[in-house]
């Protein structure tokens, strides 16, 4: 175990910031942790919640934050050294609207509670393309049966990926489901797609990863799903 993932590890447990439960209650005793208490305990106010699962290194939780001061970001992802980074630069930018959950998101059900969330990004999470059924693949509607329990009705799903099988299979598994209403989509969001948006989904859409860019300039097209929980 490198000695850098050591060092990172430590510090996340210093921030006040990172949320890094014990697992194994959770699974084998069917405990929650800090469910419907997000807003009182770790923000201390009701502004609209938004969750990025499948985190990585936390870019996009900290720059959504940076955009909407007033909207509460929390990025989900069973690796602490990953989000470090995005945690240490919440923290030293004073973002108060910031937070980080180390955990399994298979069990992200243990930690919310009904109508607590707004909004949910998956943004270029595993494709897992074997995974047809969707038990591995958060982007899945197995996952989003899930997210059902606490994500609002009228609350969104984004999905932001540079994968074709992922954004295939999100239209076709959501598509016709009316429980879901699949509200916009595009197989190359920095095209004509994006002349087409209001100055809001513009600056929103256009924030782009470290990994994403890198992917761009390599000629991959990044792909976009917005599905809208309708009941």
């Amino acid at each position: 175990m490198g000695k850098d993932k050591l060092k990172k590890w430590a510090e996340n447990k210093a921030f006040p910031h990172v949320y890094e439960p014990e697992l194994l209650p959770i699974i084998k005793e069917g405990k929650t942790f800090m469910k419907g208490e997000w807003h009182a305990k770790a923000f201390g106010n009701r502004n609209p919640l938004i969750l990025e699962l499948g985190c990585g290194k936390g870019e996009y939780t900290v720059g959504l934050a940076r955009l909407h001061p007033t909207t509460n970001f929390l990025g989900v992802d069973v690796k602490g050294h990953r989000f470090h980074k995005g945690a240490k630069d919440a923290l030293s930018e004073g973002l108060s609207n910031v937070c980080f959950l180390r955990t399994r998101v298979e069990f992200i059900e243990s930690f919310f509670a009904k109508d607590e969330v707004d909004e949910i990004w998956l943004t270029f999470s595993d494709p897992q393309p074997q995974d047809k059924v969707g038990v591995r693949r958060i982007t899945s509607k197995y996952y989003a049966e899930k997210y059902r329990s606490f994500l609002k009705v009228g609350g969104c799903i984004h999905i932001k990926h540079d994968n074709p099988e992922v954004y295939e299979m999100a239209l076709s598994e959501f598509g016709g489901d009316p429980r879901y209403a699949i509200e916009t989509h595009s197989f190359d969001i920095y095209g004509e797609y994006m002349q087409t948006l209001d100055a809001y989904w513009q600056e929103v859409l256009n924030f782009r990863t470290y990994y994403e860019q890198m992917w761009l300039e390599e000629g991959r097209k990044t792909k976009y799903v917005r599905i809208r929980l309708v009941s």
